[in-house]
């Protein structure tokens, strides 16, 4: 009987042990677990790997963005446009905060559109950003970027896809 209560307290000290592990492991911040967009001519990330294309002439220079999220908590969701694969000195496009109970839970899209005299903007936006800055010709490559944030902390992350703007 007395070996049994030493194996049971060994038991109960090796399992207090593994929780405070896993309590020390635990990241609450926001992954991003999917992005992607559909361009002016119809070519989906999700499903191919053509290079994407927005143009202002082809319907009204509509496209969408998509995003899986795997969060707890609410996070902001940022769309960026810019010359490099870098998110610093991006500029912003669009930004929301997603979470239970919102219009973006653990995924969502937006309506974004790009005009011929380089704007874009995202969901009607009433601000569309002017993106001439990042234009030396037409068309012009360039990164359009979803951005994920923690509301919590300074975390985010990001992933980009190539875009030739026309």
């Amino acid at each position: 009987m007395k070996n049994n209560i030493w194996i049971l307290l060994f038991c109960l000290i090796l399992t207090a042990c593994g929780g405070e592990e896993a309590e020390r492991n635990f990241n609450p911040a926001p992954s991003l677990v999917g992005f992607d967009i559909v361009d002016s001519y119809g070519v989906d990330t999700c499903c191919s790997i053509k290079p994407l294309t927005l143009d202002p002439y082809i319907d009204n220079g509509l496209f969408d963005v998509f995003w899986k999220v795997n969060s707890l908590y609410d996070y902001r969701v940022n769309i960026r446009i810019n010359s490099t694969t870098d998110v610093a000195n991006s500029l912003l496009v669009y930004s929301d905060i997603c979470g239970a109970g919102r219009a973006c839970d653990q995924g969502g899209n937006v309506i974004c559109e790009y005009t011929s005299d380089f704007y874009l903007s995202c969901n009607n936006g009433r601000h569309p950003t002017d993106i001439a800055g990042l234009m030396k010709r037409v068309p012009q490559n360039l990164y359009l970027m979803l951005e994920i944030c923690d509301l919590n902390s300074p975390y985010c992350t990001y992933q980009y896809y190539p875009v030739s703007m026309q």
